[in-house]
């Protein structure tokens, strides 16, 4: 048998590039799972102020009509797209408060993980007619 042969087959060269190729892929599913996360946090963002201004035309004028005609345009303006498409606005009047509920599911972008689901309440007092 050639020594160099059985010398080439036992040496560490090449292991390395494995190493840094497995790395490189854990250390991207992991941005990505980050990012992923920093991008929801800002669609609840987007939600709760959809929410809360919906909440408080409500509250000025007295129907729930306006509270999710004004939350459903703040969406689109700050989300539009697919991450705005899931979501749903109901608003009520309870007692002497609107109450503008909102709920959606923003998608996963990495594997195996599940969605995010989010439900979010905002409440302004109704104003009193002169």
């Amino acid at each position: 048998m050639d020594q160099r042969r059985v010398d080439r087959r036992l040496t560490d060269r090449g292991v390395s590039s494995v190493q840094f190729l497995l790395a490189s892929a854990l250390s991207l599913v992991l941005f990505l799972a980050f990012a992923n996360v920093v991008v929801v946090q800002y669609g609840r963002g987007a939600m709760r102020s959809a929410l809360d201004q919906g909440a408080r035309a409500g509250a000025i004028s007295g129907s729930s009509a306006d509270c999710e005609v004004r939350a459903g345009d703040v969406i689109g303006q700050l989300l539009g797209g697919r991450m705005s498409d899931g979501m749903t606005i109901v608003c009520a009047v309870s007692g002497d408060v609107m109450v503008a509920r909102g709920e959606g599911v923003f998608e996963t972008w990495t594997p195996l993980a599940p969605d995010f689901a989010v439900t979010l309440v905002s409440e302004a007092a109704l104003e009193p007619w002169p």
